[in-house]
């Protein structure tokens, strides 16, 4: 018999599976424009990084949906299983990838604005 406490853990895992890709897109969409007007610089001598991260911002941000997706579909799908031992450990399994992919796409957010600004410093 399954408790209760089991059954709220899967349900706050399968709502923050989505939710951590979804902030970390909200924080690099209200980040850009304000980010942008700090990268001054001919399009031509900005690192390959930042060149493709600000080309292709809207691809990204579409990527990372369909991330959240993926991994919310997974976590739905480990709601059916019986076991809640198994099914705790494959919820924990995809949060941790939710986080990860966060992560990961805020530091590339991060990496991409600080090569530009950096090489401004230096070079003063």
């Amino acid at each position: 018999m399954e408790s209760d406490t089991s059954r709220r853990l899967s349900l706050l895992a399968c709502l923050l599976v989505p939710g951590m890709p979804a902030v970390a897109g909200v924080i690099a969409f209200r980040a850009q424009p304000i980010l942008v007007a700090g990268i001054q610089g001919e399009p031509g001598r900005l690192p390959a990084l930042t060149s493709f991260f600000f080309n292709h911002f809207s691809w990204s941000l579409i990527l990372l949906l369909l991330a959240a997706v993926a991994l919310a579909l997974l976590a739905i799908g480990q709601l059916r299983r019986a076991d809640p031992a198994e099914r705790l450990g494959g919820l924990l399994t995809i949060v941790c990838a939710a986080a990860l992919t966060s992560v990961l796409y805020l530091g590339l957010f991060v990496l991409a604005v600080a090569q530009p600004l950096y090489a401004n410093l230096t070079a003063r």
